[in-house]
């Protein structure tokens, strides 16, 4: 009796180590299947960052994304360049977050094709630019024996070039100059003065024609683009955008008073007043100037493409919004980008004529 005893109580330990190695089978199995299943949702989910930007154009939400594979995704395209909310260094905080991150409206994206679509297909063949040379004996007043024009587009190039080193050496830096449209401006009326004064060196100094043609050519192409982005640089921002801050976005107080006192600096005055006039010299304005032909109207919207380009390409992905009014996340943008080239064409046909009134002026 004691031995079937044992040999049952034996056998029930037998049964029970084996039900309990099961149970243990089953927790790790379900630990390993769970963690796998969170190792595939981290492959297949867009990795963490403080942006939390969600979708963007080019990366499709999560639910789109199969998740019955064990391998990871080769490439996983990111918007953002930098876990920054959208806002470079905190500096457009003040923007609402959908401003910032997330999906393109479909409508700015197919009005943008559309857009350089159509610069390429519309391009004037040829690109017609009459260059303007000052030629030696023409009568012209002179000021130290150079034509009073290209004195003109000589002292506008250098003072270009002075701003320029004033604000790198006060401010630390004129990155400004290369991804904000009023830098593009200022760089645009300093080239134009300079090629077209480089155009009379070159052709009454060094006597060589050709390369003052080249350098002609170049810099006549520069008007249009040069005095209508100076003319809308000046009205948008002492219009529109300075009251806005000053008025609407600054609190009264310390931060609104150094506004105002470096808004009216040397350095804002020149790239948003005297800019304007600047651009007008020996454009709009002068002895040597032209009426604008659809190729200078080109040229501007080209130049403006350029621009767009950078603006919505590489400066949205890091976070800089320098004019809400052209947000791709809104259809609104394309409101705005159509405002901008209906004005450039309505200053085409004003400049042509204030150039020549018989010509151009109502009838």
């Amino acid at each position: 009796n004691n031995s079937n005893k044992c040999i049952k109580l034996n056998n029930f330990f037998v049964v029970f180590i084996m039900f309990d190695n099961i149970g243990n089978r089953k927790a790790i199995r379900n630990t390993v299947t769970s963690y796998n299943n969170e190792t595939v949702d981290k492959l297949h989910t867009r990795p963490s960052s403080k942006s939390s930007a969600g979708p963007t154009p080019f990366h499709r939400a999560q639910s789109f994304i199969p998740r019955d594979t064990q391998t990871p995704p080769r490439f996983q395209f990111r918007w953002l360049l930098y876990d920054n909310n959208g806002s470079f260094n905190g500096w457009f905080d003040w923007l609402p977050l959908w401003m910032r991150v997330g999906y393109w409206s479909p409508v700015v994206i197919i009005a943008l094709v559309f857009y350089y679509g159509g610069l390429l297909w519309w391009r004037p063949r040829p690109l017609v630019f009459e260059p303007m040379i000052s030629t030696p004996g023409a009568a012209e007043e002179e000021i130290f024996g150079i034509p009073k024009s290209i004195a003109y587009d000589l002292c506008l190039f250098l003072w270009g070039i002075f701003v320029a080193v004033y604000a790198k050496i006060n401010m630390g830096s004129i990155w400004w100059l290369f991804i904000s449209f009023t830098g593009w401006s200022w760089s645009l009326l300093t080239l134009r003065a300079g090629l077209e004064f480089g155009a009379w060196a070159t052709s009454s100094i060094l006597k060589k024609n050709t390369v003052a043609m080249k350098l002609a050519f170049w810099g006549s192409s520069l008007r249009f683009v040069a005095v209508t982005n100076s003319s809308i640089v000046c009205a948008v921002w002492n219009v529109i955008l300075l009251p806005v801050i000053y008025f609407v976005s600054l609190p009264p107080g310390e931060k609104r008073e150094n506004f105002r006192k470096f808004n009216f600096g040397f350095f804002m005055t020149n790239i948003h007043v005297l800019n304007f006039p600047m651009a007008a010299v020996n454009t709009v304005y002068g002895t040597r100037i032209r009426v604008f032909t659809m190729s200078d109207l080109w040229v501007s919207y080209f130049v403006l493409g350029l621009y767009s380009f950078l603006y919505f390409f590489v400066m949205d992905r890091i976070g800089m919004h320098f004019y809400p009014i052209l947000c791709p996340r809104t259809a609104f943008c394309v409101v705005s980008i159509a405002g901008i080239l209906g004005l450039k064409y309505y200053l085409f046909l004003k400049w042509n004529e204030l150039i020549s009134p018989d010509t151009f002026g109502a009838k």
